[in-house]
């Protein structure tokens, strides 16, 4: 059921991508901090390779090796990594292999990349061309291309982490540039604080820290003197990379022990008194604790408010109402189509992991839908479909279409199907993440989905067969699924909730 296993895969994966090539095993020695310059161009850099560990909440969790490699007058960055995750008792791991390559001052060429989970295989290979990136992507047998504009300069991801050291550093210094971000399929901006790390240098010579900005998320890096990252923190501190040798990575492939157990140790937020009868509950009232209170939505069914003003320390209050269902007025596909278009239109729009245009997808639909039934009707037996024929197996996924062909998945992979087939007939749909009431005797981390019907929200959950949601779901405040896994990884083993109330 819980969605957060499939959330930190992701998160940590594009960790790898984005955050290194980080760590030398030639570190050398502790040296005062003075400006440095910059090497320029990668033949300059004093490391071309590195391993490093990957901790979550103090647990080893995987690794990363990189290498680059001069390929005539540009060079190549091959890096691999592995991440073991362990969650109801059942370890997984999660392989990454990918070979990029970029000009001496880093702007990117093309790349070529490759995940493997549960035995399922993701390629995805991009390049530039002119004024456009092009990238195409394999899953389940299946080729997506798309096609990004482009009117400046684009990096690979490595570039967080060596730019510094190639353009200079110097308190104060600021760096924007762009980069493609796998995961999001798209060419987002990152920002780079350069700063001084005052006093003595860190155990690992750090001098410099770098605090990288993307959107809403923050990473800080350290630097040794040299340019070379050292150590690198997000999520206030809850995941850390750090330099390591080629023989500590080899000791952790070889142990093959499973770490904290993700939803047993980390994840159940349990409660005092049980909920009775929790798929009827209309109404809820909680107070949370433990985390800050913008990671929890308000919207047209939660309302936020703190426990005693001025206080954080105190907690807040969650209030969720479950909505009724919108009474139907009969609006058609064509008709809602045209009018949600203009303000609605991502929520209709089919992608490489939500394809709502395949004819698999299209055609399932159609199967359990007539174009005659009125949106809620529609909305009604899409989710009743997907709970009564997808098997509720912890089984990731990468797409919708993978989850309908082998009829199982977790709750991301039901929402992830349901999302695509609501979406194939023209109904507004978008994935949200949150907690759950669970009969483990607390809340668990959890997907669901919310339809626009009849001009309104409403909150379904095509695992559990539910319309609406009940009012258990409290929902976490972002749509984006990388925000939504940042702010799950922030809220993981800190949450602490009291039920006030619920009928």
């Amino acid at each position: 059921m819980t969605s957060l296993r499939r959330f930190i895969i992701i998160f940590l994966v594009l960790m790898s991508q984005a955050s290194c090539v980080l760590h030398s095993l030639s570190q050398g020695q502790s040296q005062p901090a003075r400006p440095l310059e910059g090497y320029v161009t990668l033949d300059k850099l004093p490391f071309r390779e590195a391993w490093y560990g990957t901790y979550f909440k103090e647990d080893k969790i995987g690794y990363s090796h990189f290498k680059i490699e001069p390929s005539g007058p540009d060079f190549v960055i091959k890096s691999d990594s592995l991440m073991r995750l362990t969650a109801m008792k059942k370890t997984d791991e999660v392989t990454m292999s990918e070979s990029v390559r970029v000009r001496p001052d880093l702007t990117m060429i093309s790349f070529d990349s490759a995940v493997r989970m549960n035995g399922k295989n993701l390629k995805m290979t991009g390049s530039r061309q002119g004024d456009r990136f092009v990238v195409d992507i394999e899953v389940d047998g299946e080729k997506v291309s798309r096609e990004y504009p482009i009117d400046a300069q684009v990096y690979h991801s490595s570039a967080k982490t060596l730019l510094p050291a190639l353009r200079g550093l110097k308190d104060g210094t600021t760096y924007s540039f762009r980069v493609f971000n796998a995961e999001k399929q798209g060419i987002e901006k990152v920002d780079q604080l350069v700063s001084l790390v005052r006093g003595d240098p860190g155990p690992n010579g750090e001098v410099w820290k770098v605090r990288n900005t993307t959107g809403r998320s923050h990473v800080d890096s350290w630097l040794n003197a040299k340019g070379l990252t050292v150590l690198e923190r997000a999520l206030d501190g809850d995941l850390v990379v750090i330099l390591e040798d080629k023989s500590t990575v080899d000791r952790f492939l070889t142990q093959k022990t499973a770490g904290k157990d993700i939803i047993l140790d980390l994840s159940l937020i349990r409660v005092d008194k049980p909920i009775r009868s929790p798929e009827t509950t209309k109404f809820m009232k909680v107070r949370m604790k433990g985390i800050d209170s913008a990671l929890i939505a308000q919207d047209h069914r939660q309302e936020v408010a703190p426990a005693v003003a001025g206080k954080p320390e105190e907690g807040f209050f969650v209030t969720v109402r479950a909505e009724g269902v919108p009474q139907s007025e009969g609006t058609t596909d064509r008709e809602r189509s045209r009018a949600a278009a203009s303000d609605l239109g991502e929520y209709l729009a089919s992608t490489y992991a939500i394809k709502a245009d395949h004819p698999e997808i299209v055609s399932q639909a159609e199967k359990i839908v007539s174009p005659k039934d009125r949106d809620m009707d529609k909305v009604a037996k899409l989710v009743i479909w997907t709970a009564e024929n997808i098997a509720n197996r912890m089984k990731d996924a990468f797409t919708a279409l993978e989850v309908l062909r082998r009829k199982e998945g977790q709750c991301r992979g039901h929402t992830a199907l349901y999302t695509a087939l609501a979406r194939s007939r023209k109904i507004p749909t978008r994935q949200v993440t949150g907690i759950v009431y669970t009969d483990q005797g607390g809340f668990l981390y959890h997907a669901w989905a919310e339809s626009y019907v009849n001009n309104k929200w409403l909150a379904v959950d095509p695992t559990f067969k539910q319309i609406p949601a009940d009012a258990t779901h409290i929902k976490i405040a972002s749509d984006e699924p990388e925000d939504a896994a940042s702010s799950v990884l922030k809220m993981v083993g800190k949450v602490k909730l009291d039920v006030l109330e619920y009928r």
